[in-house]
Parts: structure tokens; sequence; C-alpha cells
């Protein structure tokens, strides 16, 4: 599988990675309705794994967006749609019990495109009609209407995104997409009522990272593109407005999560924001993610040179961490089994915290990565350019080229984690940040009717690798009436672990020693 947020467009030929630069957390202004459950998701589900994954509890997956394009569909103007691929994923994950399932409505089409992968992949004028009906049979035929269904359809398909990324991915001009956009989703309105369509999800690379007021929005997108270029931002905030202008081509604000967890606040932040300015109000979704990659948009494994051959930092590391970083992305790619082992667990609480912070922040949705690793990432012409995304695989597997079916060979730390994360918080009713006077302390309260869990980690605000001491910092938490097991993150198949020993309960309060690495406060059953 070639991952989707790389490109062409640095040295290394065929290879470049589209990774988001991050900011701290800064407190959102969400909407005051009680909250609705998050909707936790895995990405990108190939063939094979949707009954190992199962097992995670978690009820959403999202296909891969290339697997499945118009262009592969349909061979040609005349041909009939091909259904087989679409058919055996859709099939496989409903089979094996996801509830929810998110397709990438990819436009990329070689005989109708108006241009090639890198210029214009809307269709030409004279083959909007067939991009139209190629949307709309698909919209039908996982509608779960019982008219042309797809033979054996469990349950409805509700999610569609309209475009993979709103970024290099969609590289046509915006009024371009939309009116692809529009033609689309008026095709799939016609197919059903029911389906929540998106637009093609939001990459605000670098924009957010000194938490910029709403006066200041302006002036840090063009700050962010001086210094980043379209390495990075290949849509400019006009771009963006333009879409936030058409509230009626969209069900939800779909944006991605690239760099670190906190990055979500600040977008959402943002992002109601322009709602607001257009009196408006969408949920907000998370169609993709990475794990913090801490170096992407070209080499992480030299740490000198022109400044545009080099990747590109990422918070929590800064420019004079690129020496170490350059150490540890070439251990990684020599398999050093003890940076490999580091960097899993890293991935593990790195996505239980992404999780943590958009139920917080009142996201729908959470696509959550990476099934299996970033392969061609992890070679050593690719220079680590996707950094630790590469190897941030929930499972090491086995690939069959001819029928293109994977197979686990063992599991690693984060899918432990986020199957622990889905269980604990599983049926709340409402979530809040607990304040605390240490604000690298992250407490959040997950409220179910009279019961509550917690999930607490501490913020390191720096880059952590292999070598470094792990940071500690102590909680005294009021946790009422009850007794209450806090258990450390999963990382194995073993039963989750009892947080280490100095845990301390007197009456309602609980005194514990927190780390970078999140752990679980919940009613003894």
């Amino acid at each position: 599988m070639i991952a989707r947020h790389f490109c062409s467009r640095w040295p290394v030929p065929l290879f470049c990675v589209v990774m988001l630069i991050t900011s701290p957390g800064a407190a959102a202004d969400k909407p005051s309705a009680e909250s609705k459950e998050i909707l936790i998701g895995v990405e990108y589900a190939p063939p094979g794994l949707a009954k190992e994954f199962s097992k995670l509890g978690v009820p959403v997956a999202k296909f891969y967006p290339d697997e499945i394009p118009w262009g592969k569909m349909q061979k040609s103007a005349t041909d009939s749609i091909d259904f087989r691929q679409m058919d055996r994923v859709v099939r496989e994950y409903h089979d094996a019990g996801f509830q929810d399932l998110v397709l990438v409505i990819k436009s990329y089409n070689s005989w109708a495109s108006r241009g090639s992968l890198i210029k214009n992949i809307t269709p030409k004028p004279e083959f909007l009609p067939n991009y139209t009906a190629w949307v709309k049979a698909v919209v039908e035929r996982y509608d779960h209407d019982g008219r042309d269904d797809m033979p054996g359809l469990k349950r409805p398909v509700r999610y569609f995104e309209f475009g993979s990324e709103f970024s290099s991915f969609e590289p046509e001009p915006v009024a371009d997409y939309l009116e692809m956009l529009a033609a689309g989703v008026k095709a799939a309105r016609e197919a059903s009522k029911n389906a929540k369509l998106l637009h093609a999800a939001f990459l605000t690379t670098g924009v957010l990272r000194d938490h910029p007021g709403p006066k200041e929005i302006d002036s840090a997108f063009a700050a962010a593109q001086k210094q980043y270029g379209k390495r990075v931002l290949h849509k400019s905030l006009a771009d963006l407005r333009a879409v936030l202008d058409r509230p009626e081509l969209f069900d939800a604000v779909n944006f991605h999560a690239l760099g670190d967890p906190y990055e979500i606040e600040d977008i959402a932040a943002w992002l109601r924001q322009e709602m607001k300015q257009r009196k408006y109000v969408k949920p907000l979704i998370i169609s993709d993610t990475t794990p913090t990659p801490f170096i992407a948009w070209g080499p992480a494994t030299r740490a000198t040179g022109p400044q545009q051959s080099l990747g590109i930092v990422i918070q929590p590391a800064t420019e004079s961490d690129r020496p170490r970083l350059a150490s540890y992305f070439q251990k990684l790619i020599d398999n050093d089994a003890d940076t490999l082992r580091w960097t899993h667990e890293f991935v593990a609480a790195d996505m239980v915290q992404k999780i943590v912070v958009a139920a917080e922040q009142e996201i729908e949705l959470i696509n959550t990565s990476f099934m299996e690793d970033l392969y061609p990432f992890k070679f050593k012409l690719a220079q680590a350019g996707a950094g630790t995304s590469a190897w941030g695989g929930m499972a090491d597997v086995s690939l069959n080229l001819l029928t293109q079916t994977r197979t686990v060979n063992n599991l690693r730390p984060s899918f432990f984690a986020i199957q622990q994360v889905q269980r604990v918080i599983r049926g709340y009713d409402r979530v809040e940040r607990v304040a605390e006077s240490n604000q690298r302390v992250r407490v959040y309260r997950f409220r179910k009717g009279s019961s509550s869990a917690w999930v607490a980690w501490l913020d390191p605000n720096r880059l952590l690798l292999p070598d470094d001491a792990m940071p500690q910092a102590p909680l005294t938490l009021n946790v009422g009436s009850g007794k209450y097991v806090v258990e450390s993150m999963q990382v194995s198949a073993d039963r989750p672990r009892d947080a280490d020993a100095g845990i301390k309960q007197q009456g309602n309060t609980l005194r514990l020693k927190l780390t970078p690495h999140p752990i679980f406060i919940r009613p003894e059953r």
C-alpha cells in the first residue's frame, strides 16, 4: 500500500511526505450541548485484516482511497462500473462487525480527468455526467435501501468523502473542485438522504502552532506559506474559506490531524470560529491521522544541508533536535530492536492522546492510523521522510501480492492501547478536561451516568527519544467514593498491568505519578 500523504515534491524520487506541523493545545469554543460519544475508526483498511481488527471494538473503518478511485472502477465512458474491489472490502468489514465505513469518492480517471494526478483530477465538462452517474451508483449500492444494493449488504455505508485531502491530493483550482463537489453531492443525495457527505479534508500545516486568535489567522497562514511554501500549504486560506462558504455541500467539517495530539484543540477552535462567522454549526470530523512524525516533508536521516533539502521539523521537535533525530531515524531504518520497541510504544501513547483530546473537543469521528506500516518509507532510499509514521502500523503483516490480502504476523502496542481506551471510555455521556495547576498534566474525566473513568498523562512539551529519561509529575485526583483500578497503558495481549507502585488512595483521593504514557482509572468491576 502506498501511503496517501506522499508525492514527488522533494529530492528523493517518488517520495514526498505531507505531514502536519503542530501546536500545543488551546481551549476551543466548543458547543455547549451534552457530549456525543466519539466514533473511533481505523485506517487504511485492506483485505484480510477485518476479523483481527474487529477485536479492537471500534466501530469504524476507512478504506485506502487509491484502491477504489473512479478510474479503477470504470475503464472507459462506455464500460460498466466494476464494483468488485469495493464490494470486497465492504463485505469483509461488515461481516467482521464494523458498523460504519468511510469511502473516499476519488475522482481521478485517466480518460475523464482534466489533467494529471498532480495538476487537476476533476472531470472534464463533457464527462461530468459520467462522474455523477458513478457517484450516484456508488452511494446507491451501499445505502441499504433494498434498491440496487450490493448483494448481501448488511448495513448502510454512511460516510462519503469527496477527495482524499484538500491539498496536493486535490491539485486543481478551488473553483474546479467546488464544481465537482456540487455535482457529486447532488448525485449522492439523489441516491440517499441518509449519507453523511464530507468535503476533502483540510490540512492546516504549521499555521496554528502559536495559537493565533481570530484576528491573527490571516497573518498566521501568510507566515506559514512564506516559511514552508507549497511543500506544505498547497491550498491557501482563501481556498479553505471558499469551501467553508458553501455549507450546503457538506454535512460536517473535515480535517486531518497529522501532527501532535494538541493541534486538534487549535484546529477545532479555528474551524468553529469560521463557522460562527458564517452563522452555521456542523460537526467536526478527523478523517485521517498519523502518529506525531517529528520530521516530515523530506529527509530525516541527515541534519545538515540546504533547508529545502531537509525534512521539516514538527513539534514537539525543534531545529536543535535534528542531529539526534537523524541518529534515531537511522536506527529505525537499521531495524534496531530497542529503537523499534520504543517507537511502537510512543505511537500507542500518541494515538490514545489523540483520541482523548478529540473526544474532549467533541469531534464526531476520528480515524486512527495505521493498520500496517508504510513500507516504502522504511527503505533507506526514503531517508525516513515519513518520520515515525512509516513504523506506525498497529500490526506487522504479510502480503499476498496475488490477492492483495494481508495476514497478521503480530500485533503492536498501539493495537492494544486503542482497544483499551475504547473499552474504558465506551458509553460515556460527558467528557471534560480536569483543571490542573500544572498545565502539562492532562487529566480527562469521562462520565457514564453516575460513574466516571479518567485518562491521564504528562505532556513533556519537548522531544523525547529512546535514550531520554521518562519525565514524571505527581497527580492528586479526587475520584469520589467507590473502588477504582489504575491501569498502565496496555502494550501487549497480556492483561492490562496495574500502574506502577506508589499509588496511594486516602478516602476519595488518589495520589499517583504521571508519565507521557497514559494511565486509565476506572471503577472496579
